[in-house]
């Protein structure tokens, strides 16, 4: 059975990846918006770029759903 030291390292180790997973998202798509900043893009891509970080962030949080439903809870008391 794991101490409460250990599942508390675990809980942070998972929190700080997957804000880790969350800031590549958002400066990937930052950097885009700065490189795209005053063009247009037909409806076809724009859909198609939308499409590629709403996949982005619904894979983030299939990793936080998967990393939580292995985690033991901490022992009561």
């Amino acid at each position: 059975m794991a101490t409460l030291d250990e599942v508390l390292a675990e809980v942070t180790d998972e929190s700080a990846r997957l804000d880790s997973i969350q800031a590549l998202i958002d400066g990937i798509k930052q950097q885009l918006a700065d490189a795209l900043a005053g063009t247009t893009l037909p409806p076809a891509t724009q859909q198609k770029i939308d499409a590629v970080f709403a996949g982005l962030t619904g894979n983030k949080a299939k990793i936080d759903k998967a990393l939580n439903a292995n985690v033991e809870p901490p022992p009561v008391g």
